[in-house]
């Protein structure tokens, strides 16, 4: 893969996890307070990672957002089956 190529994946990697950090902080809504804070520390940790692979490993940067995604909707589900969140 060139450098250009491998540089917009990179991009799109740090790109995608401004609309996962909407959905963290709108977690407040079904979640409490402690889990939405939690929710913006694994944001802020993703970010690092992916700023950290930005260049040498973007596929990884790429797909930390889905793996936030994927974090987001697994945390929520067990909120909600297990300890009773509700909207």
């Amino acid at each position: 893969m060139n450098t250009s190529a491998r540089g917009a994946l990179g991009w799109l990697g740090l790109v995608c996890l401004v609309p996962l950090l909407f959905l963290y902080v709108v977690s407040g809504l079904v979640a409490p307070w402690w889990a939405v804070a939690s929710f913006v520390v694994v944001w802020c940790l993703l970010l690092l990672i992916a700023l950290r692979s930005f260049r040498r490993r973007p596929l990884l940067a790429l797909a930390l957002p889905f793996l936030g995604l994927v974090w987001w909707y697994a945390v929520l589900w067990f909120g909600d089956v297990f300890l009773n969140w509700t909207a």
